[in-house]
């Protein structure tokens, strides 16, 4: 089998599908958040002169290629570039095995995947705002909740008791056994940190305290990690298993979440998570908006023993679920609060061609 082209559709919904067709018919599809020009800029100078004619199967050696270069190719390309082409071919793979991602990647070792509903925007909102973000997705069947404040490291510490009034309103809403945690989004020093996690600690339940200071600072996370017993968590912004082997090891976070794109596609995830499980740390992804990406996020997670907290997801900076369910097919929908895996094979995806169409820029 060889790659024979790369072609990106982008939609009106706000997002662009890439699919990499080969000479047997087989299409592996990816999506970009939105149509990208530097995406295309490196497709054009550099993946299809590397691909195009080329085995899609073998996918290890392609990531290699075009995450680390080699003798020939000495341009490394973005996380985020090589996660798409990554996501893609592994749709291939398993659609010419007809299996599944999840069984290529050793097994599900679940296929119903529980989720948890996340909300942001926090910094502009007010409490009752985000309470009743949160009333929305309990309305809908979510069992497990993260509220967010968007804060982001250059808003450092700016109100940090309207994040503790926000979190106290959430956490008297939901029945104390419900999911809840708390993403600073990057936003509070080491200090404010400390004080805040255990203002959280000691009003009521808190699952994971996730990203509370800038990503870079990993001698500061493992201050706030070693001082608070929630569970802190980062690695959203992080990219391959030598920077987990990072923040492991001079960060020390009680929990690692990894995004599909960021963390340069499903075949370096599941490096990550090998590197997670073999230092006993649990994964909890990153990967909310509804489609392809998070469903091949789905997938990785699925075939981990321990993955056993639920992942993100969210309706936010997303197309209409509605829109959605048309181009992929109803099975990537959330159903009270679970994603459920199917047999079909590669992704699962249903790439519906007249709605792609009629979304079509």
């Amino acid at each position: 089998m060889k790659i024979t082209a790369f072609d990106i559709t982008p939609l009106k919904i706000g997002r662009a599908i890439l699919q990499i067709r080969t000479d047997k018919g087989i299409t592996g599809v990816a999506e970009l958040s939105r149509r990208s020009g530097a995406f295309e800029a490196y497709l054009e100078s550099t993946v299809k002169p590397l691909l195009i004619g080329e085995d899609p199967r073998k996918i290890d050696r392609h990531w290699e290629t075009l995450y680390l270069g080699d003798e020939e190719q000495i341009t490394k390309l973005p996380p985020h570039v090589v996660g798409v082409i990554d996501i893609a071919l592994w749709d291939i793979l398993g659609k010419d095995a007809g299996m599944p991602c999840h069984a290529l990647m050793g097994g599900a070792a679940r296929l119903d995947i529980p989720l948890y509903w996340s909300v942001g925007l926090g910094w502009i909102k007010t409490p009752d705002q985000m309470l009743d973000d949160v009333m929305d997705g309990w309305e809908q069947g979510y069992k497990a909740f993260k509220i967010r404040m968007d804060w982001r490291s250059y808003r450092q510490d700016s109100n940090p008791a309207k994040d503790l009034q926000m979190f106290k309103l959430v956490r008297d809403f939901l029945p104390n056994n419900i999911y809840l945690g708390f993403d600073a989004n990057n936003g509070y020093s080491v200090p404010t940190a400390i004080q805040q996690g255990r203002a959280f600690e000691d009003y009521g339940r808190i699952d994971h305290f996730e990203e509370p200071l800038p990503q870079y600072d990993l001698p500061g996370l493992r201050q706030v990690a070693d001082a608070l017993d929630v569970a802190v968590s980062t690695g959203e912004q992080d990219w391959d298993r030598w920077r987990f082997r990072d923040v492991i090891q001079l960060g020390n976070p009680d929990i690692l979440q990894p995004d599909i794109l960021g963390a340069s596609g499903p075949s370096e995830i599941l490096k990550i998570y090998t590197l997670a499980t073999t230092h006993n740390k649990p994964i909890m992804p990153h990967s909310p908006s509804a489609g392809i990406n998070s469903i091949a996020s789905i997938h990785c997670y699925s075939s981990i023993k321990n993955a056993i907290r639920p992942h993100e997801f969210s309706t936010e900076f997303a197309p209409p679920l509605d829109d959605i369910a048309e181009l992929y097919g109803e099975h990537v929908i959330p159903h009270n609060g679970t994603i459920t895996l199917t047999d079909k094979p590669g992704l699962g995806i249903d790439l519906n061609e007249a709605a792609l169409a009629k979304y079509a820029e």
